[in-house]
C-alpha cells in the first residue's frame, strides 16, 4: 500500500446513488488485443473474461479512489472503499447473470463517517474493509486524524439491501491499515502501521507498529507490539530483517497486511522486508522471518528505462528486496502455505527541508555509479536513472551489494516447524509475460503510458495476491499495480507452480482511465457466485473502477 494513500484529502461527499453512464459512451479503442478476455484463453486451463464493471466517476493519478473490496456472499453485495470521496460503495454483484458483453453496475455510496459515532475520536481515513464469513457483519478500519493516535474498527450489521447498521467502534493501535476476519469469524485483526509521517527526530513521534486482535463475542481488543524484539535486534539483523540504524524494532516495524487461519496470523512488515508470525491463542508474536531477495545475478532484470524496450540483463552485485505488500494463506493437502506480492516500498517522511528518504537515485547518463560502485554506465551500458535502496542508514544488508525496492514477483512459502521455507518465486516472469502481450506498454506507469517508464524503479509492482479453487485446481491471482492486470498461476502442486493466464482490461486510450491500477482483490467461488462460475473482483485505485472477471475451467 502506498504512501500517497496515507495523506488523502478529505471530501465531504454524501451521495445516495452513483449511476454509471459514462462508460457506455466510451469510444471503441483500436488496439491489438481484446482487453475483455484473458491473453491465454485459447491455451490456458482456465479462461478469464471481464463480465462487469462499476465506475465511481472519479479518477486520480495519485490513487486512492477504489482501493479495497470485499464480497458478502449472504446478501450478494460487494463493498469497496472510495478513499478520495471518503465513502464505502455497495455494489450489487447479485444482479449479474450469464450474458455477453460487460455489464455496467450501479452502486450505493454509504457515508460511514455519518454512521459512526465515537466520543472524543477525530475521524481521519477509512483504509480497509472486511466481511464476516457468515455475511452478518462488516468491519471498517478507520485511522485517527492525528497520525500518532490510536484508530478504530467500526462494526456494522449488513442488511439484505446492501445498507449498513452501525453497532460499535473498537479501539485499535495507531494507523490501522488492513482489517480481516479469522476464517471461523470469531476474531477481527488489524495491521496497525505506525508510520513516522512527520519524519524522524527527537521532537517528533515514531508510533509503534502493532496488531490488534478483537473478539467478536465480547468486543474486547488486545493490541500486541514488538517490544519483546527490542532485546533481539541483533538476531533480527543477522536473519536478514532490515532495520533503520539507531531504532528499536518496536517502533521501526510497520505491519502492512495480514493472512490468517484460526490459530496463527502472518503479517507483512514491508519496509523491513519481513513476515511476522502471531499466535492467536497466546496473542504473542512467535517469530519474524526475512522475506528474502531476488538475485539478479541469476535472474535477468530490465532496469534501463532509456532504451524503451524490454532488455533484461544479469548484474552480479544486484538484488531486489522483496518487501511484500499483500500476503495470502492457503492449505493444500493439509499443508499451510503463504504467498506474497513483492511490491517494495521506500520511506519518505517529514515536511519541507526535514524530509527523510531512503531512496537513492543514480543517473547513469551522467556517469554516476551504483552504491556499491560495481555497476557503471561503461560496464552495464545503462544510460537512465535507477532508484536504489540507500543502505547506509540500515542494518541487515550485505556489504558490496546493490539493492532495489521490490522483487517484481510473487513468492510462495511453506509453513514448516523450522520456519518459512521458500518453494517458489516467479522471479522475472511478470515482466517477461507483460512484454510478450503488451510490448507497447511494457513497464509503463499507472499515470503515464510511456514504455519502460518504471524499469528503473519497481517495474510492474505486484500489489495484491489471493487464492481460490476453480474446478479441482487451486490458483493464485496477483495484481500488477502499474501496468495493470491480473496474473494467474496454478499452485495445486506447490512444487510445480505454473503460469496459467493474464488479463488486463485497463483502458490504454488515456494515461489514466478505467481499470487502471488494481489494488484490492477478492475471489468468489462458483458456489457463492451469482453466475455459477468463479469470479475475481478487483478495485482499481487510479481508474476509479471495480472490475469483475469470470473464470471457466477448460479441458
Amino acid at each position: 500500500m502506498k504512501q500517497n494513500k496515507k495523506n488523502k484529502g478529505k471530501l465531504a461527499v454524501i451521495l445516495a446513488f452513483s449511476l454509471i453512464s459514462s462508460l457506455a459512451q466510451m469510444p471503441v479503442m483500436a488496439q491489438e488485443y481484446d482487453r475483455v478476455k484473458g491473453f491465454d484463453n485459447k491455451n490456458a486451463s482456465i479462461a478469464v473474461e471481464q463480465i462487469a464493471r462499476y465506475d465511481s466517476g472519479m479518477t486520480d493519478a495519485d490513487g486512492g479512489v477504489m482501493e479495497i473490496v470485499d464480497y458478502n456472499k449472504k446478501n450478494g453485495w460487494a463493498y469497496a472503499i472510495n478513499g478520495k470521496a471518503g465513502v464505502l460503495t455497495a455494489i450489487p454483484i447479485k444482479v449479474l447473470e450469464e450474458k455477453s458483453g460487460v455489464s455496467l453496475l450501479e452502486g450505493n455510496n454509504i457515508d460511514v463517517r455519518a454512521l459512526v459515532s465515537i466520543d472524543g475520536f477525530k475521524y481521519g481515513d477509512m483504509t480497509s474493509v472486511a466481511i464476516s464469513p457468515d455475511g452478518e457483519l462488516l468491519v471498517a478500519a478507520i485511522q485517527s486524524e492525528n497520525y500518532a493516535e490510536n484508530g478504530r474498527v467500526a462494526l456494522f450489521n449488513c442488511n439484505p439491501d446492501g445498507s449498513l447498521e452501525f453497532i460499535d467502534a473498537i479501539e485499535t493501535g495507531v494507523q490501522p491499515d488492513m482489517v480481516t476476519f479469522t476464517p471461523d469469524g470469531t476474531k477481527v485483526l488489524t495491521a496497525n502501521e505506525g508510520e513516522p509521517r512527520k519524519g524522524y527526530g527527537d521532537a517528533v513521534v515514531d508510533p509503534q507498529g502493532t496488531v490488534t486482535l478483537i473478539s467478536i463475542k465480547d468486543r474486547k481488543a488486545q493490541t500486541v507490539d514488538f517490544t519483546t524484539y527490542d532485546s533481539k535486534r541483533e538476531e533480527l539483523i543477522q536473519s536478514g530483517v532490515i532495520l533503520k540504524k539507531g531504532t528499536n524494532p518496536s517502533v521501526d516495524l510497520e505491519p502492512e497486511y495480514i493472512a490468517c487461519n484460526n490459530q496463527y496470523a502472518y503479517i507483512t512488515l514491508q519496509e523491513a522486508n519481513a513476515i511476522a508470525a502471531l499466535d492467536l491463542e497466546d496473542v504473542a508474536f512467535t517469530n519474524i522471518y526475512s522475506a528474502g531477495v531476488e538475485d539478479y545475478s541469476k535472474s535477468a532484470i530490465d532496469i534501463d528505462k532509456k532504451d524503451e524496450k524490454y532488455a533484461p540483463k544479469l548484474y552480479e552485485s544486484l538484488c531486489g528486496l522483496r518487501m511484500p505488500d499483500a500476503i495470502s494463506s492457503v492449505t493444500i493437502e493439509g499443508v499451510d502455505y503463504l504467498l506474497t506480492a513483492n511490491e517494495g516500498d521506500g520511506r519518505e517522511w517529514g515536511e519541507e527541508s526535514e524530509v527523510y528518504s531512503n531512496e537513492l537515485e543514480v543517473n547513469f547518463g551522467e556517469a554516476e555509479v551504483s552504491p556499491s560502485n560495481k555497476i557503471t554506465s561503461e560496464v552495464s551500458g545503462l544510460s537512465g536513472k535507477v532508484t536504489f535502496f540507500d543502505s547506509r542508514d540500515y542494518d541487515g544488508l550485505e556489504e558490496n551489494t546493490d539493492y532495489l525496492f521490490g522483487g517484481r514477483s510473487f513468492t510462495m512459502y511453506k509453513v514448516a516447524e523450522s520456519g518459512l521455507e521458500e518453494v517458489f518465486s516467479s522471479r522475472n516472469d511478470f515482466e517477461t509475460r507483460v512484454n510478450e502481450y503488451l510490448p507497447n506498454y511494457f513497464n509503463c506507469s499507472n499515470d503515464d503510458l510511456m514504455v519502460d517508464d518504471r524499469s528503473g524503479k519497481k517495474g510492474p509492482e505486484p500489489e495484491t495476491v489471493t487464492t481460490g479453487k476453480v474446478g479441482d485446481r487451486t490458483f493464485a491471482f496477483i495484481t500488477l499495480e502499474r501496468v495493470g492486470g491480473i496474473m494467474v498461476y496454478d499452485i495445486t502442486n506447490p512444487m510445480k507452480v505454473t503460469y496459467v493466464n493474464y488479463i488486463n482490461s485497463r483502458d490504454f486510450s488515456n494515461d489514466v482511465a478505467a481499470d487502471d491500477s488494481p489494488e484490492g482483490l477478492r475471489f468468489i467461488s462458483d458456489t457463492e457466485s451469482p453466475t455459477g462460475k468463479a469470479l475475481i473482483v478487483a478495485a482499481c485505485e487510479v481508474g476509479g473502477t471495480v472490475a469483475i472477471y469470470e473464470m471457466q475451467v477448460q479441458s
